[in-house]
């Protein structure tokens, strides 16, 4: 009974400031990736980080803050009304609502810690807080995070465990000299050897993680899918500043900085309310002619051969310059269908290929365009008003795009539609991302009887680290418009003001070099990290068999070589030089043994003198050290001359320390450093 009311008797000041000091660096690190990756809002964070930031001032000064019971209910009730008002009204994801409950708690434990046990489930809520963060990025700099706290978790952890022997407060050295950094790199070292062989054996997702407010994944299989897009999640993706693919040209592409490079991915024909869809077409396997290939001319120039490394994201499309003329892919199935898009049908995953560049213009193949019949009547009656007096496709085309440029506002957050979002864009918000605007262009020429889709794709990039090498991310995503306007077929025509249009390739300089090594780092952790899947672990144990076979075949051949070039008189001269070379080498080892165990601990004893006083001088005697050292700690003067005299008698003397006086000198030792 006096145990158990013991283990409820609240903490003493001392003692809760010391669990605070603690608990917070680890609670102040937990939740940062939340302020990039829109996992909880950035005035919560802030707020929290700054709370956390007065409770750690207000300890170290000695004035550690207690929140009343009372205070604290009074706080929850609030914040739980807030939470059910934010999660029904607001809508802003589960993400969020988790992380915020997740804030509101640890703050609430932090400020109110009255018990040991209290610290150790604030503790837990910081590792779910931490679990809620890792979660929401799938960055390269995730990694650096990770090790940041494995290594302030290792250190609080053992912290925690040093405060869990103590009733009041200890001193501030006990906890500064808790020995962390030995034991946080062999756990470090201990996981990666143990997830290594995991991480290559089980199966893997691309990408596994929860991104809020809106689910990247889901925008990139909406927006790069084979048979639907929408005008929400495009620019939902487009915020995005992950990596969709990388090329490399021999010889370059030549393209300039005012007109970057156009990769075209998928067109689109049929609108439904705000959504474009594809018909399930079945197309023909590789190895049949693509449309690109059917019309190639013969004779026409080769401009380059591109390689592409592309992250496919649900049944996406591959990404194809204006002028392919035939495509190459590494591995995996693909449909190449009549408008000259070839889907890649192999899931998620990268998708290596190659494309052969013609010099021809930017047209693209294939016949079929908008019906008329699919065109919202409110924007028929639009495209009267605007172009009925042009009768000439180009000029229709160059009146929609001097409106949209003088009108019209580009931005990836619009106003919310009302009915159909491209009736909404053109007559009423008149605002939108770059979708809106080639949407609405290829509807008001389909409208004039002009035929006119909808195409999706990239324009421009980065330059990668390497002068042929380019990356495209997500915020280069595009949509533009194919439309025949001379009667020879679909060339572009991209309506979206230029504040919209992302940006061209850059040309070379120092910083953009410099910074191109961070997103060749990156691509090749969104490459071979997170889309290590099963694909990629079935080529590394083909390649790690086919490499093991040629070892094998190697060494039967050298063995096959030696028994045709090693006679028994030849052998047994090599076995006689070899056995005359270990005894050489044994006797010099021996020439330069080391110090015995006496002279070790003498040397341990001069250091720990040298600790506790300053340094030693090397002319000081072995009996002066005893001495001095009993001097400092009187407790262990006796120890001290000890370890001098079977020193003195070992290096003066000649004789060795026996086996009972060897358990001696290490006890002896043992009990200076304890008592230093």
């Amino acid at each position: 009974m006096v145990r158990l009311l013991t283990s409820r008797r609240e903490m003493p000041p001392g003692l809760r400031r010391a669990y605070l000091l603690v608990l917070t660096p680890a609670a102040l690190l937990a939740p940062l990736p939340l302020l990039w990756t829109q996992g909880a809002s950035r005035s919560a964070v802030l707020l929290y980080e700054l709370t956390l930031l007065l409770l750690w001032w207000r300890a170290r000064g000695g004035r550690t803050v207690r929140a009343s019971d009372a205070m604290l209910n009074l706080a929850g009730l609030l914040y739980l009304g807030w939470l059910a008002f934010e999660t029904v009204t607001l809508r802003l994801g589960l993400l969020r609502s988790v992380a915020h409950l997740l804030l509101f708690t640890a703050l609430a434990k932090l400020a109110s810690l009255k018990r040991p046990s209290e610290a150790r489930l604030a503790l837990l809520v910081i590792f779910l807080l931490t679990l809620a963060a890792a979660s929401s990025s799938t960055h390269v700099s995730s990694i650096l995070y990770f090790a940041a706290m494995a290594w302030i978790g290792f250190r609080t952890l053992s912290q925690l465990g040093v405060l869990a022997d103590f009733e009041e407060a200890p001193p501030d050295r006990v906890l500064e000299s808790v020995p962390t950094p030995g034991l946080t790199g062999v756990a470090l070292l201990a996981g990666a050897a143990f997830t290594a062989p995991l991480f290559i054996a089980l199966p893997r997702l691309h990408g596994p993680f929860a991104v809020a407010p809106f689910r990247i994944e889901d925008a990139f299989s909406r927006t790069l899918s084979a048979d639907r897009v929408d005008l929400e999640s495009f620019g939902a993706a487009k915020r995005s500043d992950r990596v969709i693919l990388r090329l490399s040209s021999k010889p370059e592409l030549s393209f300039t900085a005012r007109e970057g490079l156009r990769l075209r991915e998928a067109v689109f024909t049929e609108y439904q309310d705000g959504v474009w869809v594809r018909e399930p077409w079945s197309g023909r396997r590789r190895g049949e002619r693509a449309a690109y290939a059917a019309e190639a001319v013969a004779g026409e120039p080769l401009q380059s051969v591109v390689s592409f490394d592309l992250n496919v994201f649900g049944q996406g499309f591959l990404f194809l310059p204006y002028g392919t003329a035939a495509v190459r892919v590494d591995r995996g199935r693909t449909l190449e269908l009549p408008d000259g898009v070839i889907q890649a049908s192999s899931g998620r995953g990268p998708v290596h290929y190659q494309a052969e560049v013609r010099r021809r213009p930017e047209r693209g193949p294939g016949k079929d365009a908008i019906s008329l019949a699919d065109v919202p009547e409110e924007i028929q009656k639009f495209a009267i008003q605007l172009t009925g007096d042009l009768s000439t496709p180009r000029a229709i085309s160059r009146r929609i795009a001097e409106l949209f440029l003088r009108d019209f506002v580009y931005t990836l957050d619009p106003p919310k539609a009302t009915g159909d979002p491209l009736v909404h864009f053109l007559l009423r918000s008149k605002a939108g991302h770059c979708e809106h605007f080639a949407s609405a262009a290829a509807m008001i020429l389909a409208s004039r009887g002009v035929p006119a889709r909808l195409v999706t794709g990239s324009y421009g990039g980065e330059s990668g680290l390497f002068s042929r090498s380019m990356v495209v991310r997500a915020q280069n995503l595009h949509a533009w418009v194919e439309a025949d306007l001379d009667g020879a077929g679909f060339e572009v025509f991209d309506p979206t003001p230029p504040a919209g249009v992302p940006p061209a390739f850059r040309p070379f300089s120092m910083l953009s070099r410099l910074s191109a090594l961070a997103r060749e780092i990156e691509f090749f952790y969104d490459r071979r990290i997170l889309g290590f899947d099963s694909t990629d672990q079935v080529a590394a144990v083909e390649a790690a068999r086919e490499s093991l076979g040629a070892a094998t075949s190697a060494l039967l051949s050298l063995k096959g070589h030696a028994s045709r070039l090693l006679s028994p008189g030849f052998a047994a001269a090599l076995l006689s030089v070899a056995f005359t070379a270990l005894i050489v080498l044994r006797a010099l080892g021996g020439a330069r043994k080391g110090p015995g165990p006496a002279t070790r601990a003498y040397l341990a004893l001069r250091r720990l003198l040298a600790r506790r006083s300053g340094p030693v001088a090397a002319s000081v005697a072995p009996a002066e050290v005893a001495r001095l050292f009993g001097l400092a700690v009187p407790e262990a003067g006796k120890d001290a001359r000890a370890v001098a005299s079977i020193y003195c008698a070992s290096a003066f003397g000649g004789i060795e320390p026996d086996p009972e006086a060897r358990r001696e000198l290490k006890q002896s030792l043992r009990r200076l450093r304890r008592l230093t």
